[in-house]
């Protein structure tokens, strides 16, 4: 079994600037608030408005979580200008992911705040732990992090959120598609992008593994 070299797992904040991090923030602001009005709309009259809009707005999130987990990797993978300047991206769409997850979160809660309708114990638990984790993980993607925790520390923590985000969204797709849930090819979509992730950051691992144990001479 390879062993992920942790530096080539994650790289520190300070060795990825980016200029573009708060246009991506504001990007995946904006567009989880669209989508979250168009849900509300589409559903207007339902009693299931804000609950859609959770689960779109999620939807969005994930896509956004499997963005930030493989555009390093594909950067070391795929040595291309473009490829490696995508890979500079990756702090600004893990706080992108951190906003949309922020909104689905609100979005799940919303119901308490208008209307009145009662949310499940469940629901707020997740919603809780989940918001605890966001926090982490946008608490790590401040350079300051890595200065006063040092890096295995910063590393643990975005390990432990990664993790924790990853096996939120697999558990959930695997749960719609054996559950009695209505048609839809989401969770099997889904399910296929976490698992591309989990392949690609293993090649990537792999790779490194690989370069690492060759002669200066053969490299």
């Amino acid at each position: 079994m390879v062993a992920i070299d942790s530096s080539h797992e994650i790289a520190p904040p300070t060795q990825t600037p980016s200029g573009h991090t708060g246009s991506i923030v504001l990007f995946a602001l904006l567009l989880s608030a669209l989508v979250a009005v168009a849900s509300l709309s589409l559903q207007a009259g339902t009693g299931n408005g804000w609950a859609e809009a959770g689960t779109q707005v999620g939807r969005f999130a994930l896509l956004l979580f499997v963005a930030a987990m493989v555009v390093e990797p594909l950067g070391r993978l795929i040595p291309l200008k473009p490829m490696q300047a995508a890979a500079r991206e990756r702090g600004g769409l893990t706080l992108g992911f951190v906003t949309a997850s922020a909104v689905a979160l609100a979005c799940e809660l919303a119901p308490m705040q208008f209307g009145g309708a009662i949310v499940s114990a469940p629901t707020i638990a997740y919603c809780a732990f989940t918001g605890l984790i966001l926090a982490v993980l946008l608490f790590s993607g401040h350079p300051a992090t890595l200065r006063f925790l040092g890096e295995p520390a910063w590393r643990a923590m975005q390990r432990i959120a990664t993790a924790y985000f990853w096996l939120a969204f697999t558990l959930t797709g695997i749960e719609h598609i054996v559950g009695p849930h209505r048609p839809d090819s989401w969770p099997g979509f889904s399910l296929l992008l976490l698992v591309a992730a989990l392949l690609i950051r293993f090649a990537d691992a792999f790779v490194a593994h690989y370069r690492g144990g060759m002669p200066r001479s053969a490299r």
